[in-house]
């Protein structure tokens, strides 16, 4: 018998606990008690997603409720607007010598970055599942892909001397570097500890 993930959220009005399946989070919900609108811990409705963001200015972690998202959100110590337009793009960025700065150091998001190169078999082999894993990801972590070949400025920064290598940056910070391939369940762990 398989086991269900369930979520606990108390009522607001009547303070009983509600069991919510993981399946359901992000519907709308009632407390099975009084029927009051259930609301998470963040004060969001139950059925809200929220992103956490990163100012791109002070580098706070920003709390954004999926609805408010392309409301011009603005982060809550400086003011400075949130980058929010890469957000929901699903797909792995290209990240160059050039761009490397704006798309990983200065990410929203944290960032899980593939470094390959073009004559690598194992690369390509793994290039399906960093793209897959992209669009589960999508909102929640940047994934960008950079050929080491074609940028030669980062392979030398970062020491890549053999293909495939996995970084994850955060903050702007290097955290983890890993070489050779996983497979996407594998990422999803390492990952999960940055989300």
């Amino acid at each position: 018998m398989a086991v269900k993930s369930l979520r606990i959220i108390r009522c607001p009005d009547c303070d009983a606990k509600n069991k919510i399946p993981a399946e359901k989070i992000g519907r709308p919900a009632k407390c099975g008690k009084c029927g009051s609108e259930l609301k998470s811990e963040t004060g969001q409705t139950a059925a809200a997603d929220v992103y956490l963001l990163r100012c791109t200015q002070c580098r706070t972690k920003n709390r954004l409720p999926g609805e408010k998202i392309r409301a011009g959100a603005k982060c809550g110590k400086c003011g400075t607007p949130l980058q929010t337009e890469d957000l929901f793009s699903g797909e792995a960025l290209m990240i160059t010598d050039g761009n490397f700065e704006m798309k990983v150091i200065r990410s929203p998001l944290p960032v899980l970055l593939f470094a390959w190169a073009p004559w690598c078999p194992t690369c390509r082999t793994f290039l399906p599942v960093i793209d897959a894993y992209a669009a589960v990801a999508r909102g929640r972590v940047r994934v960008g892909k950079v050929n080491v070949d074609a940028n030669p400025g980062l392979a030398s920064q970062y020491n890549i001397l053999s293909v495939p290598f996995l970084f994850i940056f955060d903050n702007g910070q290097l955290k983890e570097s890993m070489p050779g391939a996983m497979q996407q369940h594998e990422i999803m762990m390492k990952m999960a500890h940055y989300i």
